[in-house]
């Protein structure tokens, strides 16, 4: 075995050094040697990463990366062993790192910013620090535990300069000591060496007394507030409660037996204004850290696109398509359904419209469609009825709702034509209810992306009465390259949420994909590159894995979208009792980036989820 691998940073076992963030040290990771790094604050991507106990997070120079090393392999820079180290290897490598932190030393404006910028302390927050705000801790409070999480033991100097003014001063008032009385938690295996003065006989007095407190706390507290009650004024007592309550620290104060007289009174009310002090010096200390976590950066919601009237497809212009003479209305103005409209006008059939919100409709009145102000003026005007909203609720509000389209009792000679992504029973249900009025029903899940829409290229997959299959079949032509009948109502519905399950699964997994390459520092650019070259290759993943790697999420499907299809394929698992445990998986991804903020924004989006 070499030499530098056999080099070992442990050192004395029974020596232990308390280390701060900018401190510099040597660390050593397995398989390398020791090698020159700093203590900073851990980026975002290592706090979501678990970790052994009793370690810090290094920045190493050179590579300029970070890491988690536990302390037994951390030693300080400076010290007799630091010649030793820097003559174990001289790789090019190792002289960069030995230069870098030289540098560092003249001039460390440069790597501290890029320190902030990778950890973004300001504007990255994460749920660990929701919990230590809710939990009452403070990471600047408690540098150590907030750092590292040392198993309970969390060295703490009463009286030392980082400790407040007014729990310095309540410390003498008490003690009438100065030197300070280095204490541990009762988990504390060991102690950062200290050589701390001559206790005076004060000190060693109140030492024992805490001691003896110890043994019947919930008594002592119990007498205090009955004592303070008597002699202090009511602000200071709920000032001392307050402050008990968010520190968490024993009473500093005489034993509970001691007795009172008048003379006391004015150092009680000296306590008080310290104790309070102390707590509006907490609160303080604790404010911005609270207030950054509140004020932390929301996710953009992503422009709604106007859509331009005037833009026409080579695709769709090169069709030779003969618009059919029927009246087909539309309900629904969304992502889908305007590029749907915006076509059907441009190939001249005849076009009424309503959407919830009217001035959608607008653009499709001055480019010639006719609008209406309910679903049921709609079904009046129009000889086939298209339907593109967002969900299986909205589908069936628009059929069985008020002024919806079954609110025209008679549906003879007309037809209604489910363009929505719904679930199988949702779909039968709509169809029922239209057969029921003497109507006709047809579903025509849409499957494809909005560009893919507005370039006259989507996929149809019908199911249902097969007469209106062949009236729609301009309009088919119009906005799909191909389309396919599949018989009875529900197997449209089925066979296009199994295509949205590949299409889920395949995201995610170029997502995390993606994001390792990401975490090595190997360019996406390039991983595409080479994935366009493989076997693997497809039109739709090359494109949002170009969106990742741009974070450029501007929707052509949306997330919530995606979220929704993976969801109706587990319902329908659900009652056929199959497993997809990938599936989902998938959608539990999927839905925590909605809850990340991203659900109007495009299924490309999940990237963000997968780089925590």
């Amino acid at each position: 075995m070499s030499k530098n691998k056999k080099l070992s940073l442990s050192g004395d076992s029974t020596e232990k050094f308390i280390y701060k963030p900018k401190d510099l040290i040597w660390a050593k990771m397995k398989g390398f040697t020791p090698w020159p790094g700093m203590i900073v604050e851990p980026p975002l991507d290592l706090l979501a990463q678990q970790r052994r106990a009793n370690t810090k997070c290094v920045f190493f120079f050179g590579s300029r990366n970070f890491a988690w090393i536990e302390e037994h392999n951390i030693k300080p820079f400076e010290g007799p062993w630091k010649d030793e180290l820097a003559k174990v290897s001289k790789p090019a490598a190792f002289r960069h790192a030995m230069a870098d932190i030289d540098k560092y030393v003249e001039n460390p404006a440069e790597i501290d910013s890029q320190i902030d910028e990778s950890c973004g302390m300001g504007n990255h927050t994460t749920e660990a620090d929701f919990d230590k705000i809710r939990d009452g801790l403070d990471s600047d409070e408690n540098p150590e535990t907030g750092a590292d999480g040392n198993n309970g033991v969390v060295p703490h100097v009463v009286g030392s300069p980082d400790e407040s003014d007014g729990l310095t001063s309540n410390t003498a008032v008490e003690n009438n000591a100065t030197s300070p009385v280095v204490t541990t938690t009762p988990t504390a295996k060991s102690q950062a060496k200290r050589t701390p003065k001559a206790k005076s006989s004060a000190a060693v007095a109140v030492s024992s007394k805490q001691a003896s407190k110890a043994a019947s706390a919930k008594s002592a507290a119990a007498q205090k507030r009955r004592i303070s009650a008597q002699h202090t004024p009511t602000g200071a007592s709920t000032a001392k409660r307050g402050r008990r309550a968010a520190s968490g620290e024993a009473d500093h104060y005489e034993s509970p037996n001691a007795d009172y007289d008048g003379a006391s009174s004015s150092s009680l009310a000296a306590r008080a204004r310290i104790d309070t002090d102390a707590f509006l010096g907490t609160l303080t200390k604790r404010t911005p850290n609270a207030i950054a976590l509140l004020d932390r950066p929301v996710v953009t919601r992503p422009e709604t696109q106007a859509i331009d009237m005037n833009s026409r497809s080579n695709t769709l212009a090169d069709r030779d398509i003969v618009p059919s003479d029927q009246t087909f209305g539309f309900l629904g103005l969304g992502m889908m359904g305007s590029t749907i409209v915006k076509d059907l006008i441009y190939t001249k059939h005849k076009v009424v419209v309503w959407n919830r919100t009217i001035d959608k409709c607008q653009p499709f009145v001055d480019a010639g469609a006719e609008v209406k102000d309910t679903p049921m003026d709609v079904v009046e005007a129009a000889d086939i009825i298209f339907c593109c909203v967002s969900d299986p609720k909205g589908a069936k509000d628009l059929v069985f709702g008020n002024c919806g389209v079954l609110q025209l009792k008679d549906l003879r000679n007309k037809a209604y034509v489910e363009m929505s992504t719904i679930d199988p029973e949702t779909s039968m249900d709509i169809g029922e209810g239209i057969r029921q009025c003497n109507g006709r029903y047809l579903e025509a899940q849409i499957h494809g992306s909005r560009q893919e829409a507005a370039e006259g290229m989507l996929i149809i997959l019908a199911g249902g009465d097969r007469t209106v299959f062949e009236e729609c079949h301009s309009c088919f032509k119009t906005i799909a390259k191909n389309t396919f009948f599949l018989g009875n109502v529900g197997n449209a519905c089925k066979v296009n949420l199994i295509l949205q399950t590949i299409l889920g699964v395949s995201l995610v997994g170029l997502a995390e994909a993606l994001a390792l390459a990401d975490r090595f520092s190997i360019s996406l650019n390039d991983i595409i590159d080479i994935f366009d070259l493989t076997s693997m290759k497809s039109p739709l993943l090359l494109a949002k894995g170009k969106e990742m790697a741009k974070g450029d999420f501007n929707p052509q499907q949306p997330l919530s979208h995606m979220q929704r299809d993976l969801r109706l394929v587990l319902n329908m698992a659900e009652n056929l009792d199959q497993s997809m445990p990938v599936t989902s998986i998938t959608n539990e991804v999927f839905k925590h980036t909605k809850r990340l903020g991203y659900s109007e924004h495009d299924s490309s989006a999940v990237f963000v989820r997968s780089r925590f």
